[in-house]
């Protein structure tokens, strides 16, 4: 299976009177067909996106084990923390660098989000959308104005730098994927 995740379906041969039941061995992986059937029929199964590195997990089905392999997911995904250093312009009230957290992640649509944290700034879980095109991403953020963070990732996709920028301030944030 991709990193991305995805569905899948498993048939079953059995004779007309053979109950068998079907369970997942694992949180990433969910049976959405009827756990408990008789006679011949269909596993529907569905595997969630993977923010790690590959991995296993196994089904067993009329008493026999499958495993579902998933490969790695973008190593960018997942929970990421660093620091932004302000710059040139920004105002006094601003400190002159915070903390932050957050999860990059692909919501339901497939779609790339940022959920930021920098709780000495007030924002707390604002989820942003963000372009990531190749090693960049850029997502904006408001914190007492309206700002734009551009990041470029590391090869490895697990550490990045960058500036941002709102109004008449600027500076640098940097991080790294936990």
């Amino acid at each position: 299976m991709a990193g991305v995740g995805g569905t899948a379906t498993i048939g079953v041969n059995t004779n007309a009177n053979c109950a068998w039941t079907v369970a997942s061995g694992s949180s990433f992986v969910t049976v959405t067909s009827a756990a408990s059937v008789t006679g011949p029929g269909t596993v529907s199964f569905t595997v969630a996106d993977n923010l790690g590195l590959a991995r296993s997990a196994t089904l067993t089905i009329a008493g026999q084990t499958v495993t579902v392999n998933q490969a790695a997911g973008d190593p960018a995904f997942g929970n990421w923390a660093g620091t932004i250093t302000k710059g040139a312009g920004c105002a006094a009230s601003l400190p002159s660098s915070v903390q932050w957290t957050g999860l990059l992640r692909r919501n339901a649509g497939g779609f790339h989000e940022f959920v930021i944290s920098i709780p000495s700034l007030a924002v707390v879980n604002q989820t942003v959308n963000v372009t990531i095109s190749e090693d960049t991403l850029q997502f904006p953020v408001i914190l007492d104005a309206l700002y734009t963070f551009r990041g470029t990732l590391a090869t490895d996709r697990r550490s990045l730098t960058g500036t941002f920028s709102g109004g008449t301030c600027s500076g640098t944030w940097a991080g790294t994927r936990q």
